[in-house]
């Protein structure tokens, strides 16, 4: 990737040559385990100066040219070297309309940190941590800045990361905003989704404060049906469906229909969100793993998430069921830079599991296709079988169970970590409107859609990219 067109090569003199990162706050699995505090904690000044050091401003970019949003990584970091931290900020935020989140949630190792020219022969820049700061330091320090409007109003239905990217983008165009979202607190997956061990929500909230404050409006406990819909398409310019993917993906598993003590995990993760959120765990109205033996299904970062807080419930054990192979260690075979051979990769839920348990909570290549029940109906087992890579006849590779690999696992707990298909059916059914992956415009001509709602099941960081770009679309069309 070429240098981008606003940026110059300025190789930096006597850079920080040091092998490894600049440790900061990062707590141990004794004081996390005792806490649904977040885990990583904001660099000092000093220590985003020092670790901003070790950026060598290559004259290739292949940091930005990973980042799904294309964050100008050197050119902050360069002003983060001259304590430009506000400048730093507004090169971010060309780019990411929610770098106070996606610093905290995005995959760095493999995304922009795993591109790092420091990487091949020592640990990479810490940029997630270096974002964050310069996102944190914005916040506490900023004006902020009220946009004066055009007269058209637009209506952004859903408060997830899509949404509140397409009415920041909008609302900088002039646009007067309104946010419906069904819970009584805006932000959706950011809010109840993701665990405050990722993502404190006193962040999320100062965020959603502000965005009221630039002129943004946002009413909560609002659920859109038909007639709302029929309202908002009439007086609203435009309208913007970011409702995310909330429908769970359902495995098949047999004598699950009628068995209690199954969960999904979205379920099992806002509950417990939710009871921290309104009182710090207190009410004990959230869904427990406490005592019991849990097998989550599915080894992506929701089943991680999972891991980590039955952990902090107070399980008796947890299996996390992946069924995909486990990956091999990157010694094992040379790619060329910046090529990456796929690994396993431990976060900090695996890591906290093998320090109490002493072993990994993975059961890879494997599926589970069986519970077993007692009298009341109560989950007590679950049957787990091997799987195998096999050449479909169309000439896919797909995960096939291999026979007689039976194994019962004890259960009193299951959770089912297996994403999501797409978005609710009746928002579509309410607008009357088709989503269409090739355009943000639905088939109702001022109703446009962006997010995991259009797209499918996919990160934050591409969530509110989606976002930004559908506000580009709405302002095109309103322009016309």
């Amino acid at each position: 990737m070429l240098l981008p067109d606003n940026s110059e090569y300025k190789p930096v003199e006597h850079p920080n040559m040091a092998p490894t990162r600049t440790v900061n706050g990062h707590l141990s699995v004794k004081e996390r385990l005792g806490s649904y505090d977040e885990i990583d904690q904001t660099y000092t000044e000093e220590e985003a100066l020092e670790e901003a050091s070790r950026c060598l401003y290559c004259p290739t970019h292949w940091c930005q040219k990973a980042c799904p949003a294309g964050v100008p990584v050197a050119d902050f970091i360069a002003k983060i070297r001259e304590k430009d931290y506000e400048g730093a900020y507004g090169l971010i935020h060309t780019a990411s309309s929610l770098p106070e989140m996606c610093s905290r949630l995005c995959p760095q190792e493999k995304q922009c940190q795993s591109n790092c020219t420091r990487s091949i022969c020592s640990e990479s820049v810490a940029i997630g941590k270096l974002e964050r700061f310069v996102a944190d330091w914005h916040q506490a320090h900023a004006a902020v800045e009220k946009m004066e409007k055009n007269g058209k109003k637009i209506a952004v239905i859903g408060a997830g990361p899509g949404g509140l990217a397409a009415a920041q983008r909008l609302n900088e165009k002039g646009y007067a905003v309104t946010v419906y979202e069904r819970e009584s607190q805006a932000g959706g997956l950011l809010c109840y989704g993701i665990p405050n061990m990722k993502l404190k929500k006193s962040v999320l909230n100062q965020k959603i404060e502000t965005m009221k404050e630039q002129g943004i409006l946002f009413e909560n406990n609002i659920e859109v049906d038909a007639v709302l819909a029929k309202q908002l398409k009439a007086t609203a310019d435009a309208v913007v469906i970011a409702v995310g993917a909330s429908e769970t993906r359902k495995p098949v598993i047999e004598g699950a229909d009628d068995a209690k003590g199954i969960y999904y995990a979205v379920d099992y993760l806002a509950s417990n969100t939710w009871s921290l959120i309104h009182s710090g765990m207190k009410d004990q109205a959230n869904i427990s793993a406490k005592g019991k033996n849990v097998i989550i299904i599915g080894g992506g970062d929701t089943g991680n998430d999972c891991v980590g807080m039955a952990l902090r419930n107070g399980c008796k054990s947890v299996v996390q069921i992946e069924m995909m192979p486990e990956r091999v260690g990157k010694d094992h075979i040379w790619y060329p830079y910046p090529v990456h051979l796929p690994e396993t990769k431990f976060d900090c839920s695996q890591e906290e599991y093998m320090t109490v348990f002493c072993k990994d909570p993975h059961r890879y290549a494997s599926t589970v296709t069986a519970v077993k029940t007692n009298a009341d109906s109560e989950i007590t087992a679950v049957t787990v079988m091997k799987m195998e890579p096999k050449m479909s006849e169309s000439g896919r590779v797909m995960m096939q169970i291999i026979p007689g690999t039976e194994e019962e696992l004890p259960c009193e707990m299951l959770i089912i970590a297996a994403g999501f298909t797409g978005p609710e059916k009746q928002i579509k059914e309410a607008f009357e409107a088709e989503f269409s992956k090739d355009s943000y415009q639905t088939t109702v001509e001022n109703v446009f859609a962006c997010g995991d709602c259009r797209t499918g099941q996919s990160l934050v960081v591409k969530a509110m990219v989606d976002g930004q770009k559908c506000a580009e679309a709405v302002a095109e069309y309103l322009d016309k």
